[in-house]
């Protein structure tokens, strides 16, 4: 089974399918597609079945269901993804169960390292690097919850390898929500520890790695320019960092879901090639665009519940509230969380290990009340 285990975690939590697809092409791509999905229906029909995940199908029920009343595509291509979903919420949720954090950890570094390969034998004019994920954003997304879950490892030189790491391939991605939510979860980190506040030092180095690298290959990036241009202490033009702002791509899509709040405009509405040529680059803004106000308050109560508790849990699992902030806020940035799987994995994860500790908590209480 462990092996079964570690197939279906390769070809999800590293994304091997799209990336194939990507670069090998579509047969290859298709083929591992198709068998990621049966791999973990196989899994199902093995293992030793536990709680289903409630969460994650009332979410996709309420989701595809009612954007289906206006959905105007093929209905083969919306049935195909309706079954897909909820193979990897059913049957990919018991995979979940039996992977450690330690487990995770390791698949999020190969993942990780795909991009520093993409950067040094694949540089692009586009200067942005995104490994085996495609979308350097998504990358970024990938580098900062393993960032996240390093603060749960116990072994502290396998931690600090992985901050270095996961901070370093983060920052090829040139991904700002990455820099942003990498600050945040360090000044999380001091209130665990006030030595955390070395990790900034850590930070230094790592941007002197960056800069060998640019000598190395070249880093050709307006961003990374700019960044040079700060530490440099020269002039910055603000109108580069701000170019392609996502609050100006949500704002296209404000009056569509002020037009149809209850039901929503319909699957694929909000995804591109629907209500506007672009996506709405937000799932919050796609679930109520598309379904939308019952399954938008669902699936932000998901949100919200692991970001509770993860507060609560913090002493015990301070892993749990900073990944639980990098999903929630990777969420803003992207409209992909029912078709990309390692992300519905990841937040799957993410919920079973509030249930674990959840379940120690209690027991450590009722062990207190009881001396």
């Amino acid at each position: 089974m462990k092996i079964l285990k570690y197939t279906i975690l390769s070809l999800i939590v590293l994304n091997l399918p799209a990336a194939t697809l990507k670069f090998g092409g579509g047969g290859m791509g298709s083929m591992l597609s198709y068998a990621s999905l049966l791999l973990m229906i196989i899994y199902f029909m093995l293992c030793n079945k536990g709680k289903a995940n409630i969460w994650m199908i009332v979410i996709g029920l309420s989701y595809y269901l009612i954007s289906a009343f206006q959905y105007t595509g093929d209905f083969r291509t919306f049935l195909t993804l309706f079954l897909k979903y909820f193979i990897v919420v059913i049957c990919g949720y018991e995979v979940i169960k039996q992977t450690s954090k330690k487990e995770l950890f390791y698949f999020l570094i190969i993942g990780a390292l795909s991009i520093l390969i993409h950067t040094l034998f694949f540089t692009s004019d586009y200067g942005r690097y995104s490994g085996f994920y495609i979308n350097p954003n998504v990358g970024g997304f990938i580098c900062i919850f393993g960032y996240g879950l390093t603060y749960g490892l116990e072994n502290k030189k396998l931690k600090l390898i992985g901050q270095f790491l996961f901070t370093l391939m983060g920052l090829l991605t040139f991904s700002r929500t990455f820099i942003a939510l990498w600050l945040l979860l360090n000044g999380l980190s001091i209130f665990i520890n006030i030595k955390n506040i070395r990790i900034f030092l850590l930070g230094a180095l790592i941007m002197s790695t960056l800069f060998m690298i640019d000598e190395f290959i070249g880093l050709n990036n307006p961003r990374f320019q700019q960044l040079k241009a700060i530490v440099s202490n020269e002039n910055v033009d603000s109108r580069q960092i701000n170019e392609d702002s996502r609050t100006e791509t949500w704002a296209r899509f404000y009056d569509y879901i002020l037009e149809k709040p209850i039901f929503g405009n319909g699957y694929g509405a909000f995804q591109g090639g629907g209500v506007h040529t672009l996506g709405s680059h937000n799932t919050y803004l796609l679930v109520i665009g598309e379904s939308g106000i019952l399954p938008f308050l669902i699936f932000v109560s998901l949100f919200l519940y692991l970001l509770f508790k993860g507060v609560t849990l913090f002493k015990i699992a301070p892993n749990i509230l900073m990944q639980a902030i990098a999903i929630s806020i990777f969420l803003l940035a992207n409209h992909n969380f029912f078709n990309f799987y390692y992300i519905t994995f990841l937040a799957m994860w993410l919920q079973y290990q509030v249930i674990i500790y959840n379940d120690k908590q209690l027991a450590m209480n009722e062990n207190l009340q009881t001396t």
